[in-house]
């Protein structure tokens, strides 16, 4: 029923799977046209992406001529350095002519491991202290490589500079850093060059997300970036493109190359609409038809279904949902037309033929099910009355003995008798309630094996577990020994006796719900008299055998412990209870 349910919820009609039968008829072609029209736009989208690299590349050009001149002239300078290093003067001097003959440098000279500048083009602190303080700020001494990194003075931004940091060995051995200084006024944009579109802004940072030269000032630069994005994540080997919204909040393409591997790279800002991004295919148009072709397809089947099939079939639909909820025959005309006439027409009178077979069926049902309760109610009533005749044979008995084994016959008998009484008084006679009938058979045990005044407490934990009548009498049965034998031998200082019925667990191996029965009895000694070789221990294992149960028993600490497990019907429980005896 819930199945069917979501069925109709999912509106899974006639109309529904002839749409989906055209749609998959009309799917081979649609997914051909979009799959052409998709890798025409790919193809258009990577040429426009190349082309954009290609011009931000060109924009670029210029930074990247004068950094890789920087870094070889300050490979080349540091070699004459190193050799030089015992003659600081002769070696400064040399720097200085260099630096005199390359106006784009404003300082070179040589960083120590220590900071010191023993070889430079110029005694100027300001420029050795943005070398060695910067250097080390950056780690790039530690780790022994090629760096780039911009000093910025707030107070005078004329006197930013570009740092270029080659690292110099004497063999092997790591000697320091040669570094050359270029003033951001000497780099000239070479995107003011180019003829026709250019990026609207170039940037070149360093491989730690720092920027190193902007076309603009450094805080417009900061507005036109991505938006919270470190530019350290966006340093790759590869060149490419992607979209983010800026620091203005407006959508951008960003185009980044390296320029350096893994010391400088370029991005270029470009408007999400420059004319390099418009691909020339109008691939939507392709997506627009194919759409069109199929909603015609489908509107054209629908009315044909809707006029010769649905309404016929939802007529008759309504009817069998009708027939199902009131279970009355539909009256009315007949909606149908030609087979479906016909088969309205049969369903009407199969309807009347299911209702009288059902009257008639439950009539049947009704009588067994009260044949079967008188049955059952008249096999009570003979187990009582034999348990009144047992009655009269105690009240006329003289040997105790025999007053026990009568007595303990009389026990079993009463047992049998509560089955019978949970079955007539049960609405469904194939379950049968376990705990109300253990619950009586301990009532009824204790009235009998207790004397009056009595400190022993008996106590009941009952889950309601469901059983079938062929189970319900061997633990019932089992259930009247056990605690016949609980009474007889409990004993200790606070003497009790419990009896716990649980069923929530599974089997781990079958899957199938078990139930558990345990006897608990306290004992006056550590003697386990009660599992002996007598008749109601042979028939607690008889009737364990019976129920295809596991039978344990223990004695720790002064309590005896019964306990049966066996598997029931996998049918849902009710509510626990739990009563007290107290006697």
């Amino acid at each position: 029923m819930m199945w069917r349910r979501m069925h109709r919820s999912a509106g899974a009609g006639l109309a529904l799977r002839a749409t989906l039968l055209v749609t998959l008829a009309l799917m081979p072609l649609g997914i051909i046209a979009v799959w052409q029209a998709d890798r025409i736009f790919q193809d258009d989208r990577e040429r426009a992406e190349v082309a954009l690299l290609a011009v931000t590349e060109r924009a670029a050009a210029r930074e990247r001529l004068i950094i890789e001149r920087a870094i070889g002239a300050a490979a080349a300078t540091g070699n004459t350095a190193v050799s030089l290093l015992s003659e600081p003067s002769r070696c400064s001097s040399i720097l200085e002519n260099f630096q005199r003959r390359s106006p784009l440098y404003s300082f070179v000279g040589l960083v120590l491991p220590d900071g010191s500048v023993p070889c430079r083009s110029a005694v100027t602190t300001v420029a050795e202290r943005a070398s060695a303080d910067e250097l080390g700020r950056t780690g790039l001494m530690e780790q022994q490589k090629l760096g780039l990194y911009a000093t910025r003075d707030a107070a005078n931004p004329a006197q930013s500079l570009l740092v270029v940091a080659t690292p110099v060995f004497s063999g092997e051995v790591y000697t320091g850093h040669m570094t050359l200084q270029i003033p951001h006024a000497n780099l000239k944009p070479s995107a003011d060059d180019l003829a026709g579109e250019g990026p609207l802004g170039l940037i070149v940072f360093n491989n730690k997300g720092e920027v190193l030269t902007s076309e603009q000032q450094l805080e417009d630069a900061q507005a036109i970036l991505p938006a919270d994005t470190d530019l350290a994540v966006l340093a790759r080997t590869e060149p490419y493109t992607f979209q983010a919204r800026s620091g203005l909040g407006v959508t951008r393409t960003y185009a980044v190359l390296p320029m350096v591997p893994g010391a400088a790279y370029a991005i270029g800002t470009w408007s999400s609409d420059t004319g390099l991004l418009q691909a020339e295919t109008p691939y939507w148009r392709t997506i627009v038809l194919a759409g069109l072709m199929w909603l015609a397809s489908l509107l054209v089947v629908f009315l044909i279904m809707q006029v010769l099939v649905i309404d016929g079939v939802q007529s008759l639909r309504n009817q069998f949902r009708d027939f199902l909820k009131t279970r009355k025959v539909p009256t009315g005309p007949v909606r149908g037309r030609g087979e479906l006439f016909d088969l309205e027409t049969d369903f009407r009178d199969m309807a009347g033929t299911i209702l009288r077979e059902e009257a008639e069926l439950e009539g049947a049902v009704r009588e067994k099910n009260v044949l079967l309760k008188e049955v059952h109610h008249r096999v009570k009533n003979n187990l009582q009355l034999i348990n009144s005749i047992i009655n009269m044979i105690l009240r006329g008995g003289h040997s105790d003995q025999t007053k026990t084994v009568v007595r303990r016959l009389q026990d079993r008998v009463m047992a049998m008798a509560s089955v019978h009484q949970s079955i007539y008084e049960a609405q469904s006679m194939e379950n049968i309630d376990a705990a109300e009938t253990v619950r009586e058979i301990v009532r009824q045990a204790v009235n009998i094996g207790l004397p009056r005044g009595s400190n022993v407490v008996v106590d009941t934990d009952l889950a309601p577990v469901v059983l079938h009548p062929d189970q319900a009498m061997p633990l019932s049965l089992l259930v009247s020994e056990a605690v016949t034998n609980a009474l007889k031998y409990v004993g200790g200082d606070a003497p009790c006796i419990q009896v716990i019925l649980s069923g929530t667990d599974r089997d781990t191996e079958t899957g199938k719900r078990r139930a558990t029965l345990s006897v608990i009895n306290t004992v006056a000694d550590e003697t386990d008299d009660s599992d002996g070789t007598g008749l109601g221990s042979n028939l607690v294992r008889a009737f364990a055998s019976q129920l295809d149960g596991k039978l344990e028993s223990s004695q720790t600490d002064g309590v005896y412990t019964l306990t049966i497990t066996f598997e029931i019907p996998d049918t849902e429980l009710v509510d626990e209870k739990s009563v007290t005896i107290a006697v």
